[in-house]
């Protein structure tokens, strides 16, 4: 990237801005990106425009190449465009990638500016390529109007509210003073505005306060049925769900602890069992028979002199979300990794009570895939200690994907780039 002088009287003006010229001055680019990513882009628009007219792309020419103009902020505009009467429509990053109209052109933002940058159409589809598969599920259900697909995409979607201006300072969903922000939408309805990313927030909000929560965390603390939930008001992405639905979602993740909690009930009953068995056969050998799976040997538990690391079952038909997808959400049991050999299929299932009716588990399977990962400074203290942990999380960078094997082997699939979000293959 090249640094021009800064314009006469310009001076960054929002979070994105100030996180760009930081980028430049350490000479991190990819601060410098990933700022850019996050934020929304102002693209011109002639004064004499009308609503009824396509929107058409702000260009201009330089050295033979069509730039498509965008800006992070009217003042942004008005620095490098001086003394022109503009209007603008906000995009994202993601939008314009998606609807990127010739493979010959290039993207300039904030041209002339600092933090100034121009992209090839390649570099761009490169940047956005995880955001845009992320939002896939997302923009194919608003696309074709279908309200399960719509659920079910929200089921994988990490969220972003903004909070009530002036609201209590508490960030717990589940505390009755929690600042819910409740607006009317067109018909009067209240509604609570709600987004897929930071990117979407700033696209119909600019700069607010915001907090980052799963969709379950919504589900499970949404307070009032008859409000809607509005997502990605502004955007391209909007949909609205009464409150009803949302209230459907959190039935579906009731139903799936309720298979988790009785496949773990039997479990115990099942080791209860095993320790008052009848006493004329204790000590005495069985041979199982040949139809039924291979027994393992009791766990010995986490060993003494590993670091701990956390660990979560992923079901088989998931595998390929993270590894074709670039999934990056994570619900089940968090747990504590046992240490090298300790862990094979069975062993996690019996030690996590993963088996019985309606689960996607089984005694026969000969593999499954775990995440596993070194916990962080901003994970709870409490994972990892004590008995397993129904969660919803974001999965965390450098988590590893591996896949444990009947025969105790503890193979290596990929590790996850937060920052571009995707996972690296061994």
């Amino acid at each position: 990237m090249t640094t021009p002088l800064p314009p006469t009287g310009w001076q960054p003006s929002t979070s994105t801005e100030h996180a760009l010229l930081a980028a430049v001055e350490n000479d991190d680019t990819v601060a410098f990106l990933t700022a850019l990513a996050t934020g929304a882009l102002l693209l011109p628009v002639p004064p004499s425009a009308t609503p009824a007219e396509p929107v058409a792309w702000p260009t201009g020419h330089h050295e033979g190449v069509t730039h498509v103009m965008a800006y992070t902020s009217p003042g942004a505009i008005a620095a490098g465009l001086p003394g022109q009467d503009v209007t603008y429509r906000v995009s994202v990053l993601t939008d314009l990638a998606v609807d990127w109209p010739d493979e010959a052109w290039v993207l300039a933002v904030n041209a002339g500016l600092p933090i100034g940058v121009r992209l090839a159409a390649a570099e761009l589809a490169t940047l956005t390529a995880a955001s845009v598969e992320a939002e896939k599920p997302l923009r194919d259900a608003i696309q074709r109007q279908d309200p399960d697909a719509l659920m079910s995409a929200l089921l994988r979607t990490e969220l972003v509210l903004p909070l009530r201006p002036g609201g209590p300072a508490t960030r717990d969903l589940g505390d009755p003073e929690f600042p819910w922000w409740v607006l009317p939408d067109e018909q009067g309805r209240p509604s609570v505005p709600v987004f897929t990313s930071e990117a979407r927030l700033r696209q119909a909000l600019g700069d607010h306060e915001l907090v980052v929560v799963s969709s379950l965390q919504v589900t499970e603390h949404w307070p009032d049925p008859s409000w809607q939930l509005s997502l990605n008001p502004e955007t391209p992405l909007a949909a609205a769900l009464p409150g009803e639905a949302v209230l459907t979602l959190r039935d579906w993740f009731g139903e799936l602890r309720v298979v988790l909690d009785g496949a773990a009930e039997q479990e115990r009953g099942r080791r209860v069992s095993a320790v008052y068995a009848d006493p004329s056969t204790v000590g005495v050998p069985v041979s199982p028979p040949a139809t039924q799976p291979m027994v393992e040997e009791e766990d010995e538990g986490p060993a003494a002199d590993i670091p701990l690391r956390l660990q979560l079952v992923i079901a088989h038909r998931y595998l390929p979300s993270y590894l074709d997808d670039g999934y990056d959400r994570a619900a089940g049991l968090v747990h504590t990794w046992h240490g090298p050999g300790r862990d094979t299929p069975l062993r996690l299932y019996r030690r996590l009570g993963l088996l019985g009716a309606g689960s996607p588990f089984e005694e026969s399977d000969e593999w499954v895939a775990v995440l596993r990962w070194t916990p962080g400074e901003d994970t709870p203290p409490e994972w990892g200690q004590g008995s397993p942990r129904m969660e919803s999380l974001v999965v965390p960078n450098g988590t590893e994907l591996r896949c444990l094997h009947q025969d105790g082997r503890d193979e290596f699939l990929a590790r996850f780039d937060a920052t571009a979000r995707r996972w690296t293959p061994a």
